[in-house]
């Protein structure tokens, strides 16, 4: 069950800010040192001085009180401008995709956190660091910057045609390209009778959480812990309700691969990797980079990993065998778990032939993630690692029946694409903190 609400959401005075491509951001995990530096340059607005203040860079345990400071000011400034009525908020993002243009529509509102907790469903595992500084973050703005990104499947498309319905003919109420070409678009719908429709043809489905997993068990922890001090939610915008954005897995998601990178592994001959495998692997050496991700697609289904060590200059293709499949490495899991590419990848040639356990994945001691897959070869021929391991994309199919068995992918498996934008809309909470002792 998804209950959603619309809401009176904050957002920037354009007057003061009149272009937003100055203060919108990628989500914070996504943010780079590098464009921390250049999402401040840009503007004293930037949403980063919010979502991932500089104070992180001085500070890794900060409480982030230069995050808060700066949020309230916004707000008592007029920066930050509450909408008149409530809303749910359509947002359509339009992209390019393997020389195709694409439209995700979706739709921004609040979700009861508790009324519709048996109804949410997470695919990926969680780190206790990164939702101890979020919650840290939640403490101090007292607010929903950035928005977690849901997934719910309806053949019938219901909620896409009343959004279109109410935003055919209108100009946007704020539209931005990003710094990836990407077309965002956010229309507030205020009509009851629409705003009734969604909230009807939302309430009986299941929610996936693509991105935002530690996001949203922050959430649910800071509302344990607001309850726990006896503060109470007023009104619909509180601490019981999570901004979120849901798509329609119907009206087609696009999931990118996020590649591995092995650093830091003693006495581990990259080159001889290959030989090592084919107790479980066909192993297949390929002519170059093109050849790779031909067969890889070729693959797609099965489960084929492509492989590129560092000094030798040569791409492989690791296929598992139809035998290994029935491992006891692999049998104890469930019959999804074991159909991605990520789960073989962790579970056999990270954790049983490299040593990379749970724990060594936790503490991130020997692998890095990239979306680029040139980019990881670049590295490794650089020798900042000694190999790479390259995906084909999970399918939104393979998210959604892991998530209804209970299982959790591992961390890192799944990329979707195009990202939320932070900045587009702010939900801030009314909290009665009066009543507590």
């Amino acid at each position: 069950m998804a209950l959603v609400y619309p809401f009176r959401g904050f957002r920037y005075n354009r007057r003061i800010v009149p272009d937003l491509t100055r203060v919108v951001t990628q989500p914070y995990d996504k943010i780079s040192p590098e464009l921390q530096e250049e999402y401040c340059r840009r503007s004293p607005y930037n949403a980063v001085r919010i979502t991932l203040n500089p104070e992180k860079r001085k500070d890794p345990d900060t409480d982030y009180a230069g995050a808060g400071s700066a949020y309230r000011e916004w707000m008592d400034g007029k920066v930050l401008r509450r909408d008149p009525s409530p809303s749910i908020y359509a947002y359509y993002q339009k992209y390019l995709f393997e020389g195709r243009e694409k439209v995700q529509k979706g739709f921004i509102a609040l979700l009861d956190l508790k009324g519709s907790a048996s109804g949410i469903i997470p695919h990926e595992r969680t780190l206790a660091a990164p939702k101890q500084d979020r919650l840290r973050l939640l403490r101090s703005i007292e607010s929903n910057e950035d928005s977690v990104f849901m997934l719910y499947s309806d053949a019938r498309l219901e909620v896409n045609r009343i959004m279109d319905d109410a935003v055919t003919g209108r100009t946007p109420d704020a539209e931005v390209a990003d710094d990836y070409g990407v077309i965002h678009s956010l229309w507030a719908i205020t009509d009851p009778g629409k705003l009734g429709g969604i909230r009807d043809a939302m309430q009986p489905q299941r929610l996936f959480i693509a991105d935002g997993h530690h996001r949203f068990e922050t959430s649910v922890n800071y509302m344990r812990e607001c309850r726990r001090r006896g503060w109470v939610a007023e009104g619909v915008e509180s601490f019981d309700k999570r901004m979120v954005t849901c798509f329609n897995i119907a009206g087609g998601v696009t999931i990118l691969p996020t590649h591995r990178l092995i650093r830091d592994l003693p006495e581990f001959d990259a080159t001889l990797f290959p030989d090592a495998v084919r107790d479980h692997f066909e192993v297949k050496e390929l002519p170059g980079r093109e050849s790779l991700l031909e067969q890889m697609k070729r693959e797609r289904g099965n489960t084929a990993i492509g492989y590129y060590p560092e000094r030798a200059q040569k791409f492989y293709l690791l296929k598992l065998k139809k035998e290994a499949g029935q491992d006891t490495l692999l049998s104890r899991h469930t019959e999804a778990y074991r159909r991605l590419d990520v789960s073989v990848l962790h579970v056999l040639l990270l954790d049983h032939y490299l040593g990379i356990d749970e724990n060594k994945l936790v503490s991130q001691s020997h692998i890095d993630y990239k979306r680029n897959m040139d980019s990881c070869i670049e590295l490794v021929d650089r020798g900042k690692y000694q190999c790479a391991f390259f995906l084909n994309p999970t399918t939104a199919d393979q998210v959604q029946r892991l998530g209804l068995e209970g299982g959790r992918m591992p961390q890192k498996s799944t990329d979707f694409y195009p990202k939320l934008l932070t900045g587009l809309v702010f939900m801030k909470m009314n909290i009665n903190k009066n009543v507590a002792g």
